[in-house]
């Protein structure tokens, strides 16, 4: 007896639904294995940089290509703020230490602060207050630029709010300090008080461990970002 046509089907039917049914379970498995034990934990992609062109203390134009290749922890600020920026400044100072005793500052990492009072902080201005601060020019770079570019980069783009200057050149801004990593993705934000070395030390130690994976670990990282396995 000859099995009829829907038999024939059903029969090259089955090992597709077996295989589909196999591969989501296996699917769930996983996804639940990763929501609840999150074995890999990533720091978030953010968002990519946007383009942008600035002009340094020196005078030299720099761009969001300039910053690419290695670690940057971006700040924005003005160099009238005193006594305002006083512990933003402080832990700026600390890190920057600690990465150059770590062996990671310039080669790994730099820092780069876009000045939110462009008007007033000129290139020649920028340069006297790294001069007045102890700034290392090597590994650190003062950014200035068009009022309106600072605006639509750090005001829009970014989401740093920050009001027109006062009379006596104080200003109302947030306080933030941006990590970048080396493809020109934003990583990581931090207030004065997250940054510490400990809290920096953690970000770029998980940073360095997705950069350097490959293989199966590779796609374990890319599940982890699907899943948001990030740190507390």
């Amino acid at each position: 007896m000859h099995d009829t046509p829907l038999a024939l089907h059903l029969a090259w039917l089955k090992p597709l639904l077996i295989g589909a049914g196999v591969l989501l379970g296996t699917i769930t498995t996983l996804a639940l294995w990763f929501a609840l034990a999150q074995p890999v934990k990533v720091m978030p992609r953010v968002r990519t940089m946007p383009a942008f062109l600035l002009t340094d203390q020196d005078g030299r134009p720099v761009g969001d290509a300039e910053l690419r290749g290695r670690m940057v922890l971006l700040g924005f600020s003005y160099t009238r703020c005193g006594a305002g920026c006083a512990e933003l400044n402080r832990r700026l100072q600390d890190v920057r230490a600690g990465l150059a005793t770590a062996g990671l500052l310039g080669s790994q990492i730099a820092f780069a602060t876009i000045s939110l009072d462009p008007a007033h902080d000129t290139p020649d201005v920028l340069r006297a207050y790294a001069a007045q601060t102890g700034a290392d020019l090597t590994s650190w770079a003062f950014l200035t630029g068009a009022p309106e570019e600072i605006k639509g980069l750090a005001g829009g783009e970014l989401g740093i709010y920050y009001e027109k200057p006062a009379a006596d050149g104080s200003m109302i801004h947030d306080q933030e300090v941006l990590l970048i990593d080396e493809k020109g993705i934003l990583r990581a934000r931090y207030t004065p008080k997250d940054l510490t070395m400990d809290r920096l030390n953690r970000d770029l130690g998980l940073l360095g461990q997705e950069r350097n994976s490959s293989g199966v670990m590779r796609q374990v990282y890319e599940v982890s970002h699907l899943f948001l396995c990030y740190p507390d």
